[in-house]
């Protein structure tokens, strides 16, 4: 029996408060151990010397341009795994490996500003690209991105139980007045709870969604990012007990909320025993076989084991499990010890589906310390017997990860509007409302962009009108209705105010964005350095793409030098030829070995009686036979002697006897039998040679100098040095 119910909601609560529930992060993932190792690396670091570092150290020099920690540390840390540790805290050698990967990478960037490929007109269509694209993200991020993630987060540690009535603004309504009559029967029932009436006795008679309103206005518990914002906000805000001032509006009508509890987000595992009443054993019967299950588990080891043998169970160490295995209804548990499988969070759930437990099963859980038991706890299951197990405090780090997916799911896109229509505002940028009301009173709102025809009922005085102002221009009501109707992407939009504003908003929202992050790279050095990184890239892809890859050709004459200065290393496997006979039913097999014992030679022996398809003819004979291919040949090891017979080796379906006639060594495979492994081999070397030869110019003109002294200074010093190249 699963005695745990659903999130109780209809679909009618689920679009109103937006729950979306989300699973507990409990088991680390392999990428948060290693974060969490990493962090733990890092954190050692903080408290060593190397946390005092000044990320402007000079490492290197390039020509006339410097190598600091800071950039390299940077570079070092766009790997997931690597994202939190300090580049000081890395062995020596390795530091150094990354340190001359990133000196190369700097030696071709500079070879390419000297080329002048910074104004190629292909490549600075590329750079506007990625500008237009990184800073809409970045300005984003910074206007409401990063605030919003810290908060979500920080509210994901925390959980809290609310009460919430609804005064609803119905939804065929487009009249002001029905707003305000929501919003004045909104702070009428304010006033009544301020003055003393029962919350919850209000939420009953009056709240619009019945659905809570039969629970006292009561919500399962949330955390960040479980409920829409604006009662996310109050509840954060407002002390425990306390009712919020005034109406929340939103979508729905406005809200009023109640904190009723608040506590730090613990995740639990437990394990319970349910005894139900059934045909053998009645309620009263069931009630009094659970205060002997609750005696054997308040009795001492020992005790315990003697109670549970006298009963016919045979004692594990873990009594509780012993009983649950034993007794519990709940046949979804009882076979793990009572284990429901995964932790619990009050506003999160089970980790594994997101299912709630019945609301007295939740509170006992919570009511008890690690490995306590319960006493009796009633259910609409039936009576239960708990003992949680352990508990655990979310990961700081997980939830911060988390409230970045949450908040990218639920408020970016929603957050981005509000930025962007503000911005709009100080441009002085939008609708002429009188001209927008004279257009949607001469068109026909019913229909949409597809009718070709709907502009012909706009007069000429109205279509040179001026609808929409922008920054730098103005859009009047024929350029837009030319806008609508040649865009692709506007196809199929609505002729009324709610269409025509999407339609602008993809018409201005560009324009908008490209005043608003036009000077992202003065304010914040972050951006500046993140473009640096991404113009650079460019300009790498482009002078290697030169340099190397458009050079990187198969050449038959240069292939086959390649092949004669390393001749050993294109040589043949070792082989074998072997005789085997093989052979799949019990009766054969005492033949065949009758006949070795009596001195019968293998190769007779095969050509009587192998299974092999073909291979009597051959008296079981295998010549230059590749383990690889053969699982006969497998059977052969280093210890293996020639004449020597192996078996009978069980195989596949049969049994195998094999032996050994000789050993084919291996042997140098003609230039024409190793391209297949000598082609990828051989560009690999000449990509090495072409990159060396293209830096040893560079570095003719752009010196590289490693500071030795910083470097040992941060690596302590070693017996060897960085050197200089």
């Amino acid at each position: 029996m699963n005695f745990m119910l659903p999130l109780a909601m209809t679909s009618s609560i689920r679009s109103m408060f937006v729950l979306l529930l989300l699973a507990l992060l409990t088991v680390p993932t392999v990428a948060q151990k290693k974060a969490a190792a990493a962090k733990k690396t890092s954190s050692k670091a903080a408290g060593s010397p190397l946390a005092t570092i000044d990320p402007q150290t000079i490492l290197a020099t390039v020509g006339t341009e410097s190598v600091r920690l800071g950039e390299v540390e940077r570079a070092f840390q766009k790997n997931l795994t690597r994202r939190d540790t300090r580049l000081a805290s890395v062995p020596r050698d390795t530091a150094l490996d990354f340190l001359r990967l990133y000196v190369n990478y700097r030696l071709k960037v500079a070879d390419a500003r000297d080329r002048g490929l910074a104004n190629d007109s292909a490549v600075r269509v590329d750079l506007l690209n990625n500008r237009r694209l990184l800073s809409e993200t970045f300005y984003f991020d910074k206007a409401v991105a990063e605030s919003r993630i810290r908060e979500l987060s920080g509210r994901r540690l925390t959980e809290i139980e609310i009460g919430v009535i609804l005064c609803a603004v119905p939804e065929q309504s487009t009249r002001g007045w029905d707003s305000a009559a929501s919003r004045l029967k909104a702070e009428r029932l304010i006033a009544q709870i301020k003055a003393g009436g029962d919350f919850e006795k209000i939420a009953r008679d009056s709240s619009n969604d019945k659905e809570t309103a039969a629970n006292g206005g009561r919500l399962p518990w949330i955390s960040g990012g479980s409920i829409i914002k604006i009662v996310e906000d109050a509840a954060y805000t407002l002390p425990v007990g306390a009712v919020c001032d005034r109406p929340l509006p939103s979508r729905y009508g406005f809200f009023i909320v109640k904190v009723h509890q608040r506590a730090p987000r613990v995740s639990v595992k437990f394990r319970h025993i349910l005894l139900t009443p059934n045909d053998t054993r009645d309620t009263a019967a069931t009630d009094r076989f659970a205060d002997t299950v609750l005696s054997i588990l308040a009795m001492k080891p020992s005790q315990q084991n003697t109670a549970l043998t006298q009963r016919g169970v045979t004692p594990s160490g873990d009594a509780f499990a012993d009983l649950a295995r034993t007794y519990s209804d709940d046949k979804t548990s009882s076979a793990k010890g009572g284990y429901l499988g995964g932790a619990y969070s009050r506003s999160s759930g089970m980790e594994n589906n997101g299912s709630r437990l019945v609301k007295p099963f939740e509170d006992a859980i919570f009511a008890l310390r690690d490995a306590q038991i319960s006493g009796k706890i009633k259910t609409i299951f039936g009576t239960h017997i708990i003992i949680r197990d352990s508990s655990r405090i979310p990961d700081s780090l997980a939830e911060y990860d988390a409230a970045k997916r949450t908040y990218r799911r639920l408020y970016y896109e929603e957050d981005k509007r509000v930025v962007l229509d503000s911005v709009r505002k100080t441009m002085n940028a939008g609708w002429d409302e009188a001209v927008l009301s004279e257009l949607l009173l001469s068109i026909d709102t019913t229909k949409n962009t597809q009718d070709t025809a709907w502009t012909r009922s706009i007069s000429d005085g109205l279509l040179d009108r001026v609808v929409f102002r922008l920054p730098d221009a103005s859009l009047t009501v024929r350029q837009f209705a030319d806008t609508l109707r040649r865009r692709v992407d506007m196809r199929g939009f609505t002729l009324n105010r709610a269409g025509f504003d999407r339609a602008m908003n993809k018409i201005a929202d560009p324009i908008v964005l490209e005043k608003a992050t036009a000077r992202l790279e003065e304010r914040y050095p972050d951006f500046a350095a993140l473009m640096q990184e991404f113009n650079d890239g460019i300009l790498l892809f482009k002078v290697e793409e030169k340099e190397v890859w458009s050079k990187l050709k198969f050449d038959t004459v240069d292939a086959r030098a390649f092949y004669d200065a390393n001749p050993t290393r294109w040589m043949t496997e070792q082989k074998y030829d072997f005789t085997e006979v093989y052979v799949l039913t019990d009766s054969l097999l005492a033949i065949v070995k009758a006949d070795l014992a009596s001195g019968k030679d293998l190769s007779d022996v095969a050509a009587a009686y192998t299974q092999r398809d073909g291979m009597r003819d051959q008296r079981g004979r295998n010549l230059a036979a590749s383990p690889k291919t053969s699982k006969a040949a497998q059977q052969i090891t280093a210890d293996t002697k020639v004449g020597q017979t192996i078996g009978p080796v069980k195989l596949e379906a049969g049994w195998s006897f094999i032996r050994l006639d000789r050993i084919v060594p291996p042997a140098q495979k003609s230039f024409e039998s190793a391209i297949s492994e000598l082609a990828p081999a051989y560009q690999d070397a000449l990509q090495k040679r072409l990159t060396e030869n293209w830096l040893s110019g560079v570095r003719a003109k752009h010196a590289v100098v490693y500071n030795n002294a910083n470097i040992d200074k941060i690596w302590s010093a070693p017996s060897s040095k960085a050197g200089s190249k």
